[in-house]
């Protein structure tokens, strides 16, 4: 891949290379890249108004300021949507998972979803982060999100960066695994050159041909944070050990490492019972791991003069 050129930094990247102090990203009443540390919690999926709201009050009371949840989920294969379940659905085996939903019925199934979401958020003081996966959902998820998340999958989805360059809505960008640096910043540099500069970048880890684990499928690059630092300094950046790692052992070590990396905040997945979520199984965190996470990152934060 290449590397960003001073060329780049003149030509191509003059608006995300800017340098300079940190500039913070409100997002409802939180600021990220400012001297707190802000973690970000929830599920990787809302699977019902009872479980968004249990897991709401169970991060909040642990530290979380940001709520987390997704609706769209951009999924390898085209069966097993979850909008196909209902809050009924409590395991999802009964159902058939193999309907193609078209756009009209996913905006339908998921707007309730999103209602309650907001009900969640605001019920427990926390702002609302959600993926949004296609333009034609911005106009219907604008009123209830706090801030549109640009998945790894649609770092380059022009039609949809154009849309939400047009909202005021704070934007949390995921880097592609196979992307370099110089990529990510491109994409920041389109809503820049549009006067979007309400900007969180999120690094969510990198594909490698091999690692300690044959079937990992992506690793986090802490070296990452350090760089887009150097050369973005002004932009807020986060990590998401959940989504990078897929393994809950590791989370809480990546946290920190992150940290420890510069990092403004981290996106963690949280579930009540996390064998049992509809959608990634495998990284998300219980309620106490959670806490003892948070309790941990408070006291580390504190060594680098910022607060959790």
């Amino acid at each position: 891949m290449k590397d960003i050129s001073p060329s780049d930094i003149e030509n191509n990247l003059p608006l995300s290379c800017a340098q300079g102090p940190k500039q913070p990203v409100t997002v409802g009443n939180v600021e990220i890249g400012g001297d707190a540390v802000v973690v970000m919690a929830g599920p990787c999926t809302i699977e019902s108004k009872q479980q968004i709201f249990s897991i709401a009050e169970a991060v909040k009371k642990a530290g979380a300021t940001i709520l987390r949840g997704g609706v769209f989920k951009p999924l390898t294969f085209p069966y097993g949507d979850p909008l196909l379940l209902s809050d009924a659905d409590s395991d999802g085996e009964n159902l058939p998972r193999t309907y193609i939903l078209s756009v009209d019925e996913m905006l339908t199934r998921a707007e309730p979803r999103y209602k309650y979401f907001a009900e969640a958020g605001k019920t427990f003081d926390l702002p609302i982060v959600s993926e949004v996966t296609f333009s034609q959902a911005v106009d219907m998820m604008e009123p209830y999100v706090d801030m549109f998340q640009i998945g790894y999958r649609h770092m380059f989805n022009m039609d949809l960066l154009y849309r939400l360059a047009e909202s005021k809505k704070p934007i949390l960008l995921k880097r592609h695994y196979g992307e370099s640096i110089r990529s990510l910043l491109g994409v920041v540099e389109h809503f820049k050159a549009r006067g979007k500069n309400n900007i969180v970048i999120c690094e969510r880890g990198v594909a490698v041909p091999h690692t300690h684990n044959t079937v990992s499928r992506a690793v986090l690059d802490i070296q990452a944070i350090v760089a887009l630092n150097e050369y973005a300094p002004t932009i807020p950046v986060i990590a998401d050990p959940s989504h990078s790692t897929f393994k809950r052992s590791y989370v809480t070590a990546m946290s920190r490492a992150a940290i420890s990396a510069g990092a403004d905040g981290l996106l963690i997945d949280v579930h009540p019972t996390p064998t049992q979520a509809w959608v990634d199984p495998l990284q998300a965190l219980d309620y106490e791991d959670f806490k003892q996470l948070t309790t941990e990152l408070s006291g580390l934060s504190k060594l680098f003069g910022r607060t959790l």
